[in-house]
């Protein structure tokens, strides 16, 4: 089945028109193309037409014919699921996927089946037994790519807490050496996201040896629209930082200032863990 096929498929089972289907997000008449695959529709439209229309991503992927592009949409509709499980704290969600990608027949889901197996390490608490072997292997499959890219940077930026804070350290330092130049607003926002883990991390273990460091190469990266929440955390961070030298105030004001305004964008369980993190660490 295409993609306009499936589209098609389920735009008739929830008894919708073609213009409420893919409504605000592709014109009609593009879209009646789609259906006829007539036109190919980009990942970021497609996603958010399935979205739209509240049609589970990985459902969806799995009923495509797996060549081409189908692979390529597929694959990104399991990181963005297993992203959004996580981000909802939906453990069973994130095991339900583990369980379907294990038993499916994609060409990589080895390494698709490993990340959701670090997400689900992720979320365990200190009463849960961790998983050493996915960790060490995490931690392997991120040492041995031959070079620092966008990839490795995700990898390494989404399981961070499996490494002691030297370990990270040394790897940042590698990626900030090689990319904080860069014009490239992919990298520009893995990076960032880097940056605030570790200025987290450090936090954490009251160690503060490298915020300096991480804080004024996180200025060389001018604000965009695309990196403003890393930006925003990084400087949630720093207000931290400067508490924990200073004691004054005014830096606990910001960072609930800062938690204030990702309320009210909609992440308020995003929200409620900083605020967790302003109580703990001062």
């Amino acid at each position: 089945m295409t993609i306009g096929e499936l589209l098609k498929e389920e735009r008739i089972k929830k008894g919708l028109t073609q213009k409420q289907f893919a409504d605000g997000i592709v014109s009609t008449s593009y879209y009646s193309k789609v259906e006829k695959d007539g036109h190919r529709i980009t990942a970021e439209d497609l996603i958010a037409v399935l979205e739209h229309n509240g049609i589970p991503l990985w459902s969806f992927f799995k009923n495509l014919t797996l060549k081409g592009d189908f692979e390529h949409y597929r694959n990104l509709s399991i990181e963005e699921e297993a992203l959004d499980a996580y981000y909802r704290s939906d453990r069973k969600q994130l095991e339900v996927l583990k369980e379907e990608i294990d038993k499916s027949h994609l060409p990589n889901k080895n390494e698709l089946s490993l990340s959701i197996s670090g997400w689900i390490e992720c979320m365990k608490t200190n009463d849960d037994e961790p998983n050493i072997q996915v960790r060490e292997d995490l931690k392997n499959q991120i040492f041995n790519m031959p070079s620092i890219n966008l990839n490795k940077l995700t990898l390494f930026c989404n399981f961070m807490e499996f490494y002691d804070l030297d370990s990270n350290f040394f790897i940042t330092k590698q990626a900030i050496n090689k990319f904080i130049d860069t014009k490239e607003v992919d990298i520009q926002e893995v990076l960032l996201s880097i940056i605030g883990n570790l200025l987290y991390l450090s936090i954490k273990e009251g160690n503060y040896n490298y915020t300096d460091y991480l804080l004024q190469n996180s200025k060389k990266i001018s604000i965009k629209p695309r990196l403003f929440l890393e930006k925003e955390l990084i400087a949630f961070y720093q207000n931290l930082i400067d508490y924990h030298f200073n004691k004054k105030q005014v830096y606990i004001e910001n960072c609930k200032d800062i938690t204030h305004s990702i309320k009210l964008a909609g992440m308020d369980e995003y929200s409620h863990a900083l605020n967790g993190v302003i109580t703990k660490y001062t």
